[in-house]
């Protein structure tokens, strides 16, 4: 039977220290560069506020209490269009569109809701 003598040389530890410094700039880098491309503009941001801006107009709107119509309300990113009409043929519902601009892009926002109207 063959004996099996295998040696493997050790590494120092400065050449660990060098082998991690290597991986530590190379996933430093890695990880800076993809924050940058995810994070540009401030644009998840802005669409966050267009959100909670959305919300709050289809409270103000949408209570079934607001005359058919088109309304308008700017904010410092954008402006929201809302307009409220009969849904269809039915007696009692109305429809809520509203559509939110984004300053300086080309996206459009659209939601649809029915709601109950309500006599005052």
């Amino acid at each position: 039977m063959a004996k099996l003598t295998s040696r493997f040389a050790g590494s120092s530890i400065i050449e660990a220290i060098v082998a991690s410094l290597i991986f530590l700039l190379v996933f430093v880098a890695s990880l800076s560069t993809l924050t940058a491309i995810t994070l540009r503009n401030d644009e998840g941001y802005v669409l966050l506020e267009a959100e909670r801006a959305q919300i709050n107009c289809f409270h103000n709107y949408g209570d079934g209490l607001k005359a058919d119509g088109t309304y308008t309300d700017t904010f410092v990113w954008g402006e929201i269009t809302t307009t409220i009409a009969p849904y269809h043929d039915y007696e009692g519902i109305q429809e809520v569109a509203m559509s939110v601009r984004l300053n300086g892009s080309t996206k459009t926002i659209e939601y649809r809701r029915l709601v109950l109207t309500y006599d005052d």
